[in-house]
C-alpha cells in the first residue's frame, strides 16, 4: 500500500497563503505554491502535472518543508546571497579606472575589468564578474565604428561639408543621341 505524502501543520493554510502571496523569489514561490495545493489535499501527480515537474520533486519538497518548516523552501545553494566582491571604496576606484583609457590602449572589458580587481584588491573573478561590474556602473557593450584602411579623411571631410564636388556635375548633362 502506498505511504499518503500529509503536510505538518508548521502554519496555517492561511498564514501559508500569506507567506506564498509576499514572497518575491521564484524558486521559494514555487516550493510554496506546491506545498500549498498538496495541503490543499490535491495529488502529488496532479501538482507535477501543474509545475511540469516529476512526481518525486513534489515528495521531496513537501518532505522538506514537514522536516525543517517553511524557511527550508528557500534557496539554499552555497554562496546565494553573498557579499559582492568590491566595497563602496572599491567600486570609486574602478570608477575612476574605467573613465581613463585602459593601460594596454584598448578599450575596457569584462576579463581587463576582472583582472583589474584581481591586481588591486587581491581577489580573483571571473571575466562574467568583470562583465557584471561593467552592467552594474552603467557601461554597455559598445564598438567603435568600423573604418576602411584606405578611407581619405580629407575626401570625408569634403563629402560632410557640401557632398560632392561641383566636378561631377558634367555627369548630369544630357548624352547626345545620334
Amino acid at each position: 500500500m502506498a505511504h499518503l505524502l500529509r503536510v505538518a501543520p508548521h502554519l496555517t493554510p492561511a498564514e501559508l497563503e500569506n507567506r506564498y502571496l509576499a514572497c518575491v523569489d521564484v524558486g521559494e514561490r514555487e516550493r510554496l505554491h506546491c506545498v500549498l495545493l498538496k495541503q490543499e489535499g490535491r495529488s502529488s501527480r496532479d501538482i507535477a502535472t501543474f509545475f511540469r515537474k516529476r512526481e518525486d520533486w513534489v515528495r521531496r519538497v513537501v518532505r522538506r518543508y514537514n522536516e525543517r518548516g517553511p524557511d527550508a523552501m528557500k534557496d539554499g545553494r552555497r554562496h546565494n546571497g553573498s557579499p559582492r566582491m568590491l566595497d563602496e571604496a572599491s567600486i570609486k576606484r574602478l570608477e575612476e579606472a574605467l573613465r581613463q583609457p585602459h593601460p594596454d590602449g584598448g578599450l575596457w572589458s569584462g576579463p581587463k575589468v576582472a583582472a583589474w580587481i584581481a591586481e588591486h584588491v587581491g581577489v580573483e573573478c571571473t571575466n562574467r564578474t568583470g562583465w557584471a561590474y561593467l552592467r552594474r556602473l552603467g557601461y554597455t557593450i559598445q564598438r567603435p565604428r568600423p573604418k576602411h584602411p584606405d578611407a581619405d579623411p580629407k575626401a570625408q571631410e569634403a563629402f560632410k561639408k557640401g557632398g560632392f564636388p561641383t566636378t561631377f556635375l558634367a555627369w548630369l548633362e544630357p548624352i547626345p543621341t545620334r
